[in-house]
């Protein structure tokens, strides 16, 4: 009467084709199932508001808003991760600015616990700071509508964290000169039809390993 259980019912007992999706409970596929190079999740940080970083030259700033939390589902899964900054500096000349990608995987995800991943190799340039992109601004043209954006290509990162372990990533900003960053924005901000207000955003996608 479809009540209780089937008794005397081996392994691979039940004839093939007999199970299909509508049979199987949502979410009852977990991430061990889904076999290697499988999408587990998707979590992405959309960031519209507008912020401001620096002052000091050549230090580097964590753009808080974009920071990315994603809780593993599998073990030594795999992470894609891809992202735009938006936002221009107030420097009187074209502003060298550079972005670094980090990884965290400290409870609490302090900043002293960051890990620097896809940087380039100063090698024996000791002093030459190791980053993941440039990011070239105009503020010296035109303070109101140059706007720029630099971008995260797709990197895949590999950190060896277990299922439902921390893991956060987030997005540094590289300052050569004594200005101010400013995030989805000009420096100046205007009314105007020329105004240039942009999004800056962080995706993460694990895939199984």
């Amino acid at each position: 009467n479809g009540n209780g259980s089937i008794t005397g019912l081996s392994v691979g007992g039940l004839p093939d084709g007999c199970v299909d999706t509508d049979t199987l409970a949502n979410s009852a596929v977990t991430a061990a199932k889904k076999g290697s190079g499988s999408i587990l999740q998707v979590v992405k940080t959309n960031v519209t508001a507008k912020s401001s970083y620096g002052s000091s030259a050549n230090s580097h700033y964590t753009l808080t808003p974009l920071n990315t939390t994603i809780v593993p589902k599998g073990t030594n899964s795999h992470f894609l991760i891809t992202g735009q900054v938006a936002g221009e500096a107030s420097a009187n000349s074209n502003a060298n600015i550079f972005l670094r990608l980090i990884r965290n995987t400290t409870s609490g995800f302090a900043d002293a616990n960051n890990v620097v991943i896809c940087a380039g190799d100063n090698g024996s340039n000791n002093t030459a700071p190791e980053n993941t992109s440039a990011f070239h601004g105009y503020y010296a043209q035109n303070n109101d509508s140059t706007i720029s954006t630099s971008y995260v290509s797709p990197f895949l990162d590999s950190p060896s964290v277990a299922a439902g372990g921390n893991l956060q990533y987030k997005v540094q900003i590289y300052l050569q000169e004594s200005m101010t960053f400013y995030l989805n924005r000009t420096v100046t901000q205007y009314n105007q039809v020329y105004g240039d207000y942009l999004p800056s955003f962080l995706t993460v996608m694990e895939i199984a390993a």
